[in-house]
């Protein structure tokens, strides 16, 4: 028991259920109910959609357990009381699984992309996963970069949804047709919303581990260009996704999705506010883990408003 629990610690097995939950409710609650309102029949079957989760979340998994694998150095000093690696579970078993869930999830998302006739879309998956790969041994310690790459692949895990289904981007008519024009915008909406709030989340965890980071000798955001340059641009990614999810608003005003401006407003803007003003005052570890805490929270109410298109298509 004891094993299998430091194999659930070691995939981050929190972050994979988010993943699963984002994609299954843009599927269910969005692409579904708006192409069945066309009379259209969804791409992806049921059980092709569960397989092609199946394949995002086994790639994740297996990110994470490389991840951690070259982050040994590291997490001794910033958090050595959730170490797994060479305490519970040795690197020679971790190189294993990541091997094993890397190539079940490739090969899983060629499977689901020769079912719908599209067999070019299971590189992407290979795409994610050769990331992952540079991520953990060499773009996560030079500036931006690995900020940026986990961000990308963050948004693409929403985006990948849409990719599979065919009818929106086989043809330019289907492109600029009101099903793929609308379809295209809310995709693209939330892609970018991933994109976004990963990336605060991510910079704010460089802030919480500059101690290790820069024994290690990584080159992140906070310790190449200072902690005030740094939290000036989470600044300007919390005010931004503030001003995006209010031109969201404005356009469904028009709908009379009242409700949903309300959510948004409570449980999304307002949480972004205050981290806003926990991170004036961050100055220590404990403050930016709390700030990525709450970052994280708002990540998962953004994708909860997925439920209003469901409620009020």
């Amino acid at each position: 028991m004891k094993l299998l629990n430091a194999f659930f610690r070691l995939i981050r097995y929190p972050n994979l259920i988010y993943i699963a939950l984002s994609q299954f409710l843009l599927q269910y609650c969005i692409v579904v109910p708006v192409l069945h309102s066309q009379g259209v029949t969804p791409s992806l079957s049921w059980g092709g959609f569960w397989l092609l989760c199946l394949s995002t979340v086994l790639i994740a998994a297996a990110g994470y357990i490389i991840n951690d694998y070259f982050d040994i150095n590291i997490d001794i000093i910033n958090k050595p009381h959730k170490m797994v690696l060479d305490r519970i579970i040795s690197r020679r078993w971790a190189m294993a699984w990541h091997t094993i869930l890397n190539m079940a999830g490739v090969s899983i998302g060629f499977v689901v992309a020769t079912g719908i006739g599209q067999i070019y879309l299971g590189f992407t998956q290979v795409l994610c996963s050769l990331l992952l790969w540079f991520y953990s041994t060499s773009f996560k310690r030079q500036v931006l970069i690995g900020n940026v790459v986990i961000s990308l692949l963050t948004g693409l895990a929403v985006l990948v949804i849409g990719l599979y289904e065919k009818q929106i981007y086989e043809s330019f008519a289907a492109m600029i047709s009101p099903l793929g024009r609308r379809l295209i915008q809310v995709i693209g909406s939330y892609a970018i919303f991933a994109f976004m709030i990963s990336l605060v989340r991510e910079i704010v965890k460089d802030l919480e581990d500059m101690i290790g980071d820069a024994k290690d000798g990584c080159r992140t955001i906070p310790i190449v260009w200072g902690v005030k340059p740094a939290k000036r641009l989470v600044y300007g990614l919390l005010l931004s996704i503030v001003a995006l999810i209010v031109l969201a608003q404005l356009r469904i005003a028009t709908l009379g999705w009242t409700w949903a401006i309300v959510y948004l407003l409570l449980l999304v803007q307002l949480p972004c506010a205050y981290a806003y003003y926990l991170l004036r005052k961050a100055t220590l570890p404990a403050h930016y883990h709390r700030i990525s805490s709450l970052v994280k929270l708002i990540m998962l109410t953004g994708i909860f408003s997925m439920f209003f298109f469901k409620l009020l298509l």
